[in-house]
């Protein structure tokens, strides 16, 4: 399978649109020019000066037509949106007038034009850091219904005819959580079972709970979280067909079939796993780094889950065809 075309694919099927608030970023007009000429989706670029956008466009050699340029103005939002959210600072300390201003911040602006059903889905973080777009989100969007923990995944794709994996799989969280408790990993889990079966409707979703033990091997009190929260997951998706979650289990008992068999007898993810769950962001920031530089592996990510409508963050160092996929990823995710 092409990952990047199956997910196109299923992004033109939405037929949506996307926020790109960093207007002022040559990537991003750059990824909002090929969304709308392949047709992936509409494109909104916000901007606090429309015709500096415009010009700088054109000084790339960059054709927007077709792209909505509009000014950062509160009148686009819904003013019901705008009031919950300034009672919201307000309760946490934020003087009214402070917390209207910030709705100024482009970054802000595009998550309350999110909120205010204007598009569906919005994508930053190309300028801005992770520590200010989770912030944002948070504050505007929220959480998802049955979700405390904002968190994120990577896409992982295999490079073609890796002796092991033969189609792209998810790891999580590798990008915000330090150290999640048992609950935190369980919302970690739900939230990325949930876009695996977005990405890859049809496919079976294996999620394995990481560790250095393998269904008892070894004993140590770091590993009960791993437990409580396999047994969490476990019960959230119970009855449920189609998904299957184990562990706490060893990383080659949860990709090599013979391993698993003979580690985690009658488990339907040991040698099957398309989901890794890390213990912690040590692990995770380690696990997908080593996959991609060791196994040739693509990493698409980190990509924010567990907010209420889709958002996603970008490293700063990424590159236009970068926006371009995880826009079409985030539609995925409505």
């Amino acid at each position: 399978m092409n990952v990047k075309a199956h997910i196109i694919e299923l992004a033109k099927k939405v037929k949506g649109k996307v926020i790109l608030p960093e207007s002022s970023d040559i990537r991003v007009l750059k990824a909002a020019q090929m969304l709308v000429k392949d047709g992936v989706c509409g494109v909104i670029l916000p901007a606090e000066n429309v015709e500096e956008v415009k010009k700088n466009a054109a000084s790339a050699g960059i054709d927007l037509s077709g792209v909505e340029i509009i000014n950062i103005d509160r009148a686009l939002l819904d003013d019901k949106k705008i009031e919950a959210f300034i009672a919201a600072r307000t309760k946490k300390g934020m003087n009214p007038e402070d917390a209207l201003n910030l709705l100024k911040n482009p970054i802000y602006y595009a998550m309350m034009y999110l909120k205010s059903g204007k598009c569906d889905a919005c994508v930053c973080g190309a300028v801005a850091d992770t520590a200010d777009v989770l912030r944002a989100g948070i504050h505007v969007v929220g959480a998802a219904e049955g979700i405390k923990l904002v968190s994120s995944y990577f896409l992982m794709i295999p490079p073609e005819n890796h002796k092991i994996v033969k189609e792209a799989v998810l790891f999580a969280d590798c990008g915000v959580n330090p150290n999640p408790d048992a609950a935190g990993l369980k919302d970690i889990a739900v939230a990325t079972v949930g876009n695996f079966q977005k990405l890859f409707p049809g496919r079976e979703a294996n999620a394995a709970f990481l560790s250095f033990s393998t269904k008892g091997s070894a004993k140590n009190e770091t590993l009960d979280k791993i437990i409580e929260a396999t047994a969490l997951t476990q019960k959230y998706y119970e009855g449920q067909k189609g998904i299957n979650v184990d562990g706490e289990m060893q990383f080659d008992a949860a990709v090599l079939p013979e391993i698993g068999k003979k580690k985690a007898p009658g488990s339907k993810v040991a040698g099957n796993a398309n989901i890794f769950i890390f213990p912690d962001l040590n692990a995770g920031n380690i696990g997908y780094k080593m996959a991609e530089r060791f196994g040739g592996f693509q990493a698409i990510g980190p990509l924010v889950q567990g907010l209420a409508l889709p958002v996603s963050d970008l490293s700063r160092g990424c590159n236009a065809d970068d926006i371009y996929l995880a826009s079409a990823i985030m539609l995925l995710q409505k």
